[in-house]
């Protein structure tokens, strides 16, 4: 009879357990649903444009299984805590029947001692408890959609080498247009790419000192999606920063003007820091679907980025109004869309840069290696809707734009 009390409080745990993650799983899905916009219909036969100059990538090759350590990860999370509760249950049953305790008034007990525990964890703990659910569920999530997308198609390499976009930008155009995203190769040269990469390793230090201490005179570090060893940290305008960033906006100028306009205003300055143990993120795009693109991001690798470092995914054409509907629609017209849409990987060296439509769908994938770090860069249309704030230093916001920063340059020609 102990026994099989003490199995069915168990069960009652765990049944309580898996109810709130359950609840969490679906707040958290429809909040990520109402967070992030739409996307295209991948089409059976797609057929990315042809680009030219860019030179070959070994590292960008072979499909990554993105969902089976994650979940193996937390299958184990799982059976260690049921393993807890089970002990917990066991230990504290027998303690109080050993002291003469009657076997139900002890289950009673030990069901109130469960329930305390859990309003405990829920209500006198900052939210530490809901979040951690919500991260799971959100987690979850992103292995689902990353299994699904292990059956989509990976596109072959494809790139445009830098020194080909002030000639003719018209491929690196074809491809933005077509696919949302291009692989610009050389857009940073290797040393600029390892100076800026040494100086957002020593911000990142101090902008965590001075979070810390609460001393940071603005906000340094932006919201990202699964954010376990994971960073979106806002640069200053200065030093090698700056050197980076002319120099890549000068050679995108071109591009940039024929897809925005003129002028488009600087709308993000940031670094996306990866380090091992980062999970994958959940499929997002960062804006929702307009008429026109109103922000091109351009991701630089600071460092060679290999398939266990989890780059990039983009979901090759997923910047349209159908896939944007079908993507925050039904769960079998989401699942259809991640099946099917071509896939790249951003499986690049040291100063190729990514350059994409922020209505795109993308995410990053698991680290499983070492620090990965994406300087990166947003230009937004003139002529855009409104849109939330991006990731930029509150002392930078409005005050500078494409003409603006390569003024100088202009001048010396």
């Amino acid at each position: 009879m102990s026994l099989a009390l003490v199995a069915t409080l168990i069960a009652s745990a765990g049944g309580l357990v898996e109810a709130a993650r359950v609840c969490s799983s679906i707040a958290a899905g429809r909040a990520s649903h109402a967070a992030r916009p739409a996307l295209r219909y991948g089409r059976p036969g797609f057929s990315p444009p042809v680009t030219s100059g860019g030179r070959p990538r070994s590292l960008r090759s072979g499909a990554i299984q993105m969902g089976e350590k994650e979940g193996s990860s937390e299958t184990l999370q799982a059976v260690g805590v049921l393993s807890g509760i089970t002990a917990f249950c066991v230990i504290f049953f027998n303690a109080l029947t050993s002291a003469g305790v009657d076997d139900i008034i002890a289950g009673n007990l030990l069901l109130v001692a469960l329930a305390g525990a859990g309003a405990a964890l829920f209500f006198f703990d900052g939210g530490a408890t809901q979040k951690a659910l919500e991260a799971g569920a959100v987690q979850q999530v992103a292995n689902e959609e990353g299994a699904l997308m292990e059956e989509a198609p990976l596109l072959p390499d494809a790139s445009v080498g830098a020194s080909f976009l002030a000639s003719d930008p018209s491929t690196a155009a074809a491809a933005l247009a077509e696919e949302g995203v291009v692989f610009i190769d050389g857009l940073l040269d290797e040393v600029a790419a390892a100076e800026v990469r040494r100086y957002v390793e020593a911000w990142l230090v101090q902008a965590k000192q001075d979070a810390a201490e609460d001393t940071a005179p603005e906000q340094r570090f932006g919201g990202v999606l699964s954010r376990t060893n994971r960073y979106d940290l806002y640069l200053p305008l200065e030093g090698p920063v700056e050197s980076a960033l002319k120099t890549c906006a000068s050679k995108l100028r071109t591009v940039l003007e024929g897809v925005l306009g003129d002028n488009p205003e600087l709308y993000e300055l940031s670094a996306l820091v990866s380090d091992k143990g980062a999970p994958r993120q959940p499929v997002h795009p960062d804006t929702g679907y307009s008429n026109s693109t109103a922000i091109v991001t351009a991701f630089v690798a600071l460092q060679d980025v290999t398939g266990e470092m989890g780059p990039t995914f983009f979901l090759a054409g997923t910047q349209s109004q159908a896939a944007h509907l079908a993507f925050n629609g039904e769960p079998a017209a989401k699942a259809e869309l991640l099946r099917t849409s071509p896939r790249r990987l951003g499986t690049v060296r040291a100063g190729d840069a990514t350059v994409f439509d922020s209505r795109l769908l993308h995410g990053g994938g698991a680290n499983d290696q070492g620090r990965r770090i994406l300087f990166y860069f947003s230009f937004k249309a003139r002529e855009s809707p409104r849109l939330p704030k991006g990731s930029l230093l509150t002392s930078l916001r409005y005050r500078h734009s494409l003409d603006s920063l390569l003024a100088p340059e202009v001048a010396a020609k």
